[in-house]
């Protein structure tokens, strides 16, 4: 339920414009389930993203090439880069380690070595921020010259490369302590490394889906970071266990038992795992789940007052009540909105 002082509560504590302009059309999407109220968010991020000055480079280059590049790799990314930059006609195929398909966005996909068996020099543009570094060590070993490889990781550091860590009035320490919740592929803590530059304390890693596991475990590994910790167990306000659809992507969450892929996890609190120990920079993406998991961090979130992005688009009521539950436990946090996709998803509140 809705109450108006907590509402006022909420938006007393947010500390800019653009932050309680987005609160405000978030809490009126939420009451009464009118899109238009999102509208302005949307383009705005949109027109940002669009806007971004490597996004505009790579499309130029990829329009002016005489001969049609391929894209490596049938995932989101790739599907968006075709999408974004000339559709089918200004792309030659996909190549993919794994294809589950002939054709792709109306495009041939090829396996990487049947394509590299007949190769003549095309350009092949890496999309996947994740596995970058692996495709093109893969592509050169197979002989594949730099020049033919390009970076098409534009859009993802305009748009989902920015959350969770964009926001000016974030600093950073020498020796950060980060949780990670819902760490998926672990491309959030491959981002808090880089901001930190490189100079952290501690990651710790929380995570279910042994899919999402074996990613994160790729992706660290190929680039050389260490000093972490997997819990391979998802956040919640106590020790139990629960449903969960295991999907081996970001949309693996605590599920009902009609779902598909369903198996049974572990979770538990953050202070239980934590038994005292300091953090200073929690971040949770857990498809719904956020409520529970700050119940379960109310201790660590008293004691050290950590930075948190949390996101609250999961459920309608996640706009008005995480905020009110984060102030109950620590009434002097400064708060920030920010939304991050060309959709209704990835609002993140910052609580600083």
């Amino acid at each position: 339920m809705i109450e108006q002082r907590n509402i006022k509560k909420i938006y007393e504590a947010i500390s800019d414009e653009l932050s309680r302009k987005i609160f405000c059309s978030r809490l009126l999407y939420s009451m009464t389930g009118d899109l238009s109220q999102l509208d302005w968010m949307i383009e705005d991020f949109r027109r940002n993203a669009e806007s971004n000055e490597k996004w505009i480079a790579l499309k130029e280059q990829i329009l002016s090439m005489k001969e049609k590049p391929y894209i490596f790799g049938t995932g989101a990314y790739g599907k968006m880069l075709c999408y974004k930059i000339g559709g089918a006609q200004a792309w030659g195929g996909f190549i993919d380690n794994s294809p589950k398909s002939d054709t792709c966005m109306e495009l041939p996909v090829l396996k990487v070595k049947d394509f590299l068996d007949k190769y003549s020099g095309e350009k092949i543009v890496l999309p996947s921020k994740a596995f970058w570094s692996e495709m093109r060590k893969q592509l050169l070993t197979l002989e594949v010259v730099e020049e033919n490889i390009i970076d098409g990781t534009a859009w993802y550091d305009a748009t989902e490369g920015k959350q969770y860590f964009d926001l000016p009035y974030l600093t950073y320490e020498e020796n950060e302590i980060f949780v990670d919740g819902g760490s998926c592929d672990g491309m959030s803590s491959v981002r808090f490394v880089e901001q930190c530059k490189g100079k952290y304390g501690k990651i710790y890693c929380f995570e279910p889906d042994e899919k999402n596991i074996e990613k994160l475990k790729r992706n660290f590994a190929s680039r050389d970071i260490d000093n972490y910790e997997i819990i391979g167990k998802g956040l919640w306000d106590e020790s139990k266990e629960l449903s969960f659809a295991a999907n081996g992507t970001a949309n693996s969450h605590i599920a009902g038992e009609e779902e598909n892929n369903v198996v049974k996890v572990e979770v538990m609190s953050l202070d239980e795992m934590l038994n005292g120990r300091p953090v200073s920079f929690v971040k949770m993406d857990i498809e719904g789940a956020e409520y529970k998991a700050l119940e379960g961090a109310r201790d660590t979130i008293a004691r050290y007052k950590p930075k948190l992005a949390i996101c609250v688009y999961h459920k309608a009521e996640d706009i008005w009540e995480l905020p009110r539950l984060i102030l109950e436990m620590r009434s002097d946090y400064n708060l920030y909105f920010r939304h991050y996709s060309d959709s209704t998803t990835e609002t993140v509140l910052y609580a600083l």
